[in-house]
């Protein structure tokens, strides 16, 4: 195998840091890998060097296994330039396969093999004869396997990095994995294996396969089978491989180069997007038109889930045969749900707006004439979202309409009399999508608001029984004679061992979400005083085992974006870089309350527009009180707390009391009697 060099960006990229760590580190540890000579004007590394080295020192944000998977991508990208992405990625996808099938190391002339376990071609033997020359192609494939744990992972793994092997147009309709997986929620696929224990699923516009293997998800692979529609031979190989490794019987996999065909009569869940077409070629009639073949072919209780371009499905028309055909479908029965998604649920498509329908065969009657209407465009689209909008989905094709049943919290169940499809209006339910998100069954909002009017009320008398107790505030202020105290700064704090610098930690997106068991704090909650990241602490310990919790009482401040402290008063949190900890020594004359007040007004905090850099945090002063004095200030905060907690109880209160009834009047359910002679 030839000698892979890497560049200061691709070893970061590697360990998972920021660029400016690796110069870092070639600066402070003598034994980092040294450049190797004559490589052009950029530095470049020998890869092997700088692994060993990275296991070694056990450096960097990522796992070893991660890193000789990495590694092995990276010693990848030269057979990659020489022979291009998809070449490459096509023929070592083959290996993985053959490794998987034959369950030995590949011999260095595998094609014997491949002709033996593929005779029709079906999965690999194509792919290996066109392979490219490589030097070991045996040792590329268990160095993948060995970084993945096993073939599947290795092979997800090699599909994954496409794009950064020189093969972007594989990626180029991958969708967001939310949106995938508010696809994989709406098809229910546990629901029906529960059902009828094991099931078929179809693609007619399959692409890559993507979507097909998203449902395999928490399932038994052996109790699903596939239909798949791809005309690239190469892309159809890919599919077979792709769901075979993820542990697919072969006999269950089915991909034939026609769109729609009579195979797909039998399929339960059909998932697909509509292939892309740039704006001047688009014709919302094809759109529509594939539509309603994969509506012809569902059998009784069968669902599909598409994805379409918004300006087809959900946009408003102008062309008198899209509007014919989207009116038809509409009105047939079979479209129970319609989703405008937000802009950028494709990533490599920033631009193209999309939304989705959801389609079933034999709805439910209580269905009939209304259509589920949704407008995320305007949301976040989270796991949270996600999860409500497939909920409303899933209720409504059991339930259908009832006067006393669920009513949606992400859309609107609209008559379709309602929405003047003939003349090809846009499909928005009534109300802004800030509006619908929001809403909420008609007879439970009073409620809601009368249960926020009684626990307002008990926070006033709980704020008047406070005022009864300890009186009018009095903090018996006074001038002070005598000099000022003397400044001191955080860094001759940490040397005389008075406070202590706790770390900030570097966590991975995907690991912290709005559920956990640790609260995350790092430089946005520090400035915004508030938490609302968690991390679960199976993911901490697995993921993070050095990473220390922070105790009741500890500060965590930060000098970016701007100054700030954070008290965390419950403790037990993760700090996350680059924001730091400070923890007072036991029995210091300061407490975290009084430190956390004089950091907040200290006067060298603030950076200067001119500045090249903000201010340090070792070089940030405070007046050093003494014990007595920390004490008094100590008690009038406590109380200031404790009448603010108060204050803030109520304020919430009537917060969410002004949301409730703005939206109530905003979609015409809530009313008032103020002014009234009831």
């Amino acid at each position: 195998m030839m000698p892979e060099l890497m560049s200061s960006g691709e070893i970061a990229q590697l360990a998972q840091v920021e660029r400016p760590v690796v110069t870092t580190w070639r600066r402070r540890y003598s034994d980092f890998p040294a450049p190797v000579p004559g490589a052009g004007g950029q530095l470049h590394f020998p890869a092997d060097a700088v692994l060993t080295w990275l296991l070694d020192r056990k450096l960097g944000n990522a796992e070893p296994e991660t890193l000789r998977a990495e590694h092995a991508l990276h010693t990848l990208t030269a057979y990659a330039r020489q022979h291009g992405g998809r070449r490459l990625v096509l023929s070592l996808g083959a290996a993985l396969c053959l490794r998987e099938m034959s369950g030995q190391v590949l011999s260095t002339d595998p094609l014997k093999a491949a002709r033996r376990f593929d005779p029709e071609d079906d999965f690999l033997l194509s792919d290996l004869q066109e392979a490219p020359a490589l030097a070991d192609l045996p040792g590329m494939v268990e160095q993948l396997i060995e970084g993945a744990y096993d073939v599947g992972r290795a092979y997800q793994f090699l599909l994954g990095s496409a794009t950064r092997l020189g093969w972007p147009e594989l990626d180029v309709d991958v969708l967001t994995p939310h949106l995938v997986t508010l696809i994989r929620l709406a098809a229910d696929v546990p629901g029906r294996m529960r059902t009828h224990g094991r099931i078929t699923a179809g693609d007619p516009y399959a692409g890559p396969g993507d979507l097909l293997a998203t449902l395999l998800a928490d399932q038994e692979p052996e109790a699903l089978s596939f239909n798949a529609a791809q005309p690239d031979a190469a892309l159809a190989r890919l599919i077979r491989r792709r769901l075979l490794l993820a542990g697919v019987p072969e006999f269950n996999i089915e991909v034939v180069p026609e769109e729609l065909n009579d195979e797909f009569a039998d399929v339960d869940v059909v998932v697909t997007r509509l292939p892309y077409q740039p704006t001047e070629q688009r014709d919302p009639a094809e759109d529509l038109s594939k539509i309603s073949d994969i509506a012809d072919r569902l059998g009784p209780g069968c669902t599909a889930v598409v994805v379409g371009s918004a300006a087809s499905l959900v946009d408003a028309l102008r062309d008198t045969d899209a509007i014919t055909r989207r009116a038809n479908l509409l009105t047939s029965g079979l479209v129970e749900a319609v989703v405008r998604l937000p802009g950028g649920v494709f990533p490599a498509r920033p631009g193209h707006s999309a939304a989705l329908w959801t389609l079933t065969r034999d709805p439910v009657t209580a269905t009939q004439g209304r259509l589920l209407l949704t407008d995320l465009s305007e949301a976040a689209l989270d796991q949270r979202v996600v999860e409500t909008a497939a909920e409303d989905i899933l209720l409504w094709r059991a339930e259908g309409h009832r006067p006393d049943g669920h009513d949606p919290r992400t859309g609107l169940v609209v008559p379709l009399d309602a929405l003047d499809l003939r003349r090809g209006a846009a499909l928005r339910s009534p109300g802004p999508a800030s509006v619908t998100l929001r809403a909420r069954q008609a007879t439970d909002r009073p409620a809601l608001i009368g249960d926020i009017e009684r626990r307002l009320t008990e926070a006033e008398e709980e704020a008047i029984r406070y005022a009864d107790e300890h009186g009018a505030l009095n903090t018996g202020a006074v001038q002070r004679d005598g000099t000022r105290p003397r400044e001191l700064s955080l860094g001759a704090l940490r040397t005389a061992r008075r406070v202590r610098l706790l770390p900030g930690h570097r966590l991975s997106p995907e690991h912290v979400g709005p559920r956990g068991h640790h609260r995350v704090i790092g430089a946005a909650e520090v400035v915004a005083r508030s938490s609302k990241r968690w991390v679960d602490r199976l993911t901490l310990a697995a993921e993070y085992p050095h990473v220390a919790l922070t105790e009741p009482g500890d500060l965590v401040v930060t000098t970016v974006p701007q100054f700030g402290a954070f008290l965390d008063e419950d403790g037990f949190s993760v700090i996350e870089f680059p924001a730091r900890g400070l923890r007072i020594s036991p029995g210091d004359a300061l407490t975290p309350r009084v430190l956390k007040a004089l950091l907040n007004t200290a006067r060298n905090t603030a950076r200067s527009p001119g500045a090249v850099r903000g201010p340090r945090l070792r070089d940030v002063t405070i007046p050093d009180l003494n014990r007595d004095e920390a004490a008094r200030l100590d008690e009038v905060l406590r109380r200031l707390d404790e009448r603010e907690r108060l204050l803030q109880r109520q304020a919430g209160l009537l917060a969410e009391l002004r949301e409730l009834a703005v939206t109530g009047f905003a979609d015409g359910t809530l009313t008032t009697l103020y002014g009234t002679n009831s």
